[in-house]
């Protein structure tokens, strides 16, 4: 039986995030102007939101096996600019990768509970760049 992922803020592995508590934490980070926020697991996986308050580009990175994917909106087009990064960086992103602020919440919520994105997500693998659309 596989161990269940505990999810902490990167760098501070003192508290462990259930999936309601981080989606809640990724509303007051944007009310405070953090834009960037990643946890990690202690397994070498990293799951990270970037936003500018309206959208959202939400990856995850598994360090050991080299597995990366972020959530896609296939209907989106053009680009959406703000995603103020922690390094003072501002980034433009396609809006077709990024997803409404609501949609990063409750998936990254989702995914902490279950360890896997729910069924009505679009994910692009990063290291192939074909999406799995919702099922």
């Amino acid at each position: 039986m596989a161990t269940a992922r505990r999810w902490h803020l990167m760098g501070s592995p003192g508290f462990e995030y259930s999936g309601e508590e981080a989606r809640q934490l990724l509303r007051h980070r944007l009310d405070w102007g953090t834009l960037e926020t990643w946890f990690e697991d202690g397994q070498a996986a990293q799951l990270g939101v970037v936003t500018n308050g309206e959208r959202a580009m939400v990856s995850f990175m598994d360090l050991e096996s080299g597995r990366g994917e972020h959530l896609v909106d296939l209907r989106a087009s053009g680009t959406s600019g703000s995603y103020q990064l922690a390094s003072g960086k501002v980034d433009v992103r396609a809006d077709r990768d990024t997803v409404t602020f609501e949609d990063a919440g409750r998936a990254v919520a989702y995914f902490i509970e279950h360890a896997r994105w729910p069924d009505d997500v679009s994910v692009e693998d990063d290291h192939r760049s074909s999406a799995r659309a919702p099922r």
